[in-house]
């Protein structure tokens, strides 16, 4: 409430404030989660709304896509564009994918003849590979002028077969924004090939990769009354901060904003009680637009849960662009399976919450009733109460992506669980508990970490400290956000292991799911060059001729890199 004597006092930032507030608090909440039913009295009806992974075709069928490798290019700043071609053989029905006249199975010398063009005029075109990926690069000037409408590029291949006297042809469009230079604020570009972000530095004349990593932040009571809170945060080596409103003072979130571009923290800006009111979305965005350490844009959150609007994160989604369009759009998904698409279709991060932590995904302690496919909100959706959940959901959306055609417009985040002790959770995270569940995100895809919440328990934050600063070193930095890196994953005995090998050295993150001990073995060309980033339960990392053994706590991860790839995987148990 506002005393009537203040009402006088009310100037435009205090209105939006007030505005945002009141926003919020008519925000309404459906008696159902995840479009399931959960209160005891009520039936059990099926939430509908499943993604539907196509069925197998009998017939080969060719996927050809085409995608910026940055979003987006600058006027003045960038003078070569290129596109990522893709050209796969598959038997799933995949978005977009045709029937291709195949003889046999495509042969190392296949080929397809790819052109990309703009209004008939080719821009660049070469022969690639069936079953590969490839690049093609055009001078930006064979563009018009930039603008704020992206530029439609035509995409063509054709495929010459003897089973046809004709060439087969297969086209597709690429969405490409060629936008002028702003006059202030920030730019963060993303990179197709690898999920990356791109970010310049304060001071800096060139752009970086990012590797965002920082907690969802209380803002009331938290960092609007201790502005040191920050300059922990960066001392810590968290590379991101996103304040969580309501923004009931304007003028503190202010102090909160400037201290952090002063910092060199980048911001994720939440508009989760807003993004639905055009008025107060615009109003917002040209609020926070030319800050200098803006990263990205963040609307709904877990609108799958309270089943808002599937076309509400579109909406934003374009209202942004039109806005801004210099800075991604993301949200947080909570279910496991529900509207996926047409909640993604809104943004260009999709962040999965997974928290299955002190927590029964079978039985709601808060509402006394089972939890199913079909009923019931247990706080983890259709979970089995295992860290595998974490990597389960994070597959799930991916492929669900690659489905769509969409894993290369839209990249994948994670949030770890930091919480606990309320509603369905009875315990927070340990800090070991904590860093398994980050290092399996990234082996899982994930290209940046932002748990949930700040206020955290010490050991968590000491974790995350550590996580967030080997993750932005440039030597694992250098293999992640490589498009040339090569990367596999192997999961044995719940030891999982993500790899990225490139120029004969490889990076390696491994995690052990397990409660008990496990002992790995790594078979190598050279087993003596061993370089530790990051060690949180590896007791002993031996060389034995060529093979790497590893002796791995209960719940121990560690990041290393390897001067050889291995040649093979093994694991043993070994209850120590």
């Amino acid at each position: 409430m506002i005393s009537p004597a203040c009402s006088n006092r009310l100037n435009a930032s205090t209105m939006l404030s007030l505005f945002i507030t009141l926003v919020a608090a008519s925000h309404s909440y459906a008696q159902t989660w995840c479009n399931k039913n959960y209160l005891p009295e009520q039936p059990i009806v099926p939430p509908g709304g499943q993604f539907s992974i196509p069925e197998l075709s009998p017939a080969p069928l060719l996927v050809f896509r085409c995608a910026p490798i940055l979003t987006p290019y600058l006027e003045k700043e960038d003078h070569i564009a290129g596109l990522f071609i893709e050209a796969s053989i598959t038997h799933t029905r995949y978005n977009g994918a045709e029937p291709i006249n195949l003889a046999g199975e495509p042969t190392a010398g296949e080929t397809l003849d790819v052109a990309i063009s703009i209004g008939g005029t080719i821009l660049s075109q070469s022969a690639v590979r069936l079953n590969s990926t490839s690049e093609l690069h055009f001078p930006l000037a064979n563009l018009s002028q930039s603008r704020k409408q992206p530029f439609t590029i035509d995409c063509t291949a054709s495929y010459a077969s003897h089973l046809s006297p004709e060439p087969q042809i297969f086209s597709t469009t690429a969405s490409l924004f060629y936008l002028p230079r702003p006059s202030s604020g920030s730019v963060t570009k993303r990179d197709s090939r690898t999920g990356a972000l791109l970010v310049r530095p304060a001071g800096s004349s060139s752009y970086e990769t990012v590797f965002p990593f920082g907690f969802y932040t209380s803002f009331d009571g938290y960092l609007d009354s201790n502005l040191h809170i920050l300059d922990e945060l960066k001392a810590q080596g968290l590379t991101i901060v996103h304040p969580v409103p309501t923004f009931g003072n304007l003028t503190a979130l202010e102090r909160v904003l400037d201290r952090m571009e002063e910092l060199g923290l980048y911001l994720v800006y939440d508009m989760r009680h807003t993004y639905k009111d055009h008025a107060a979305l615009t109003a917002e965005v040209n609020m926070i637009k030319h800050r200098s350490n803006l990263l990205l844009w963040y609307t709904a959150d877990e609108p799958d849960g309270t089943s808002e609007p599937l076309e509400a994160p579109r909406a934003a989604y374009d209202a942004i662009y039109e806005l801004d369009g210099y800075h991604p759009v993301s949200l947080a998904l909570n279910c496991a399976d529900y509207e996926f698409a047409g909640y993604t279709w809104g943004a260009d991060i999709v962040m999965p919450d997974t928290y299955t932590i002190g927590n029964d995904p079978t039985w709601s302690v808060k509402y006394d009733t089972r939890c199913t496919e079909d009923f019931g909100c247990c706080g983890c959706d259709n979970c089995r109460g295992e860290l595998e959940d974490v990597s389960r959901r994070l597959d799930d959306f991916a492929i669900r992506l690659d489905v769509l055609g969409w894993a290369r417009a839209k990249s994948l985040w994670a949030v770890p669980q930091a919480f606990g002790g309320e509603e369905f959770w009875t315990r927070p995270p340990s800090g070991r508990e904590f860093a398994t569940q980050v290092i399996l995100s990234v082996n899982h895809g994930a290209r940046g970490i932002m748990p949930w919440i700040d206020p955290t328990p010490a050991d968590v934050k000491s974790a995350a400290a550590a996580l967030s600063t080997a993750l932005n070193s440039q030597s694992v930095k250098a293999f992640i956000f490589s498009p040339q890196a090569t990367f596999s994953r192997l999961v044995l005995n719940r030891i999982d292991v993500g790899m990225w090998t490139l120029d004969s050295k490889t990076l390696l993150l491994v995690v052990n799911l397990n409660a008990h001990d496990t002992q790995l073995a790594l078979p190598l060309s050279n087993a003596m060059g061993v370089q530790e980033v990051l060690n949180y339960g590896v007791r002993r990392v031996t060389g034995v001729q060529q093979q790497l053994e590893f002796e791995l706590e209960g719940l121990g991860c560690a990041i290393f890199i390897l001067s050889s790839p291995p040649l093979a995987f093994h694991t043993q148990d070994n209850e120590l």
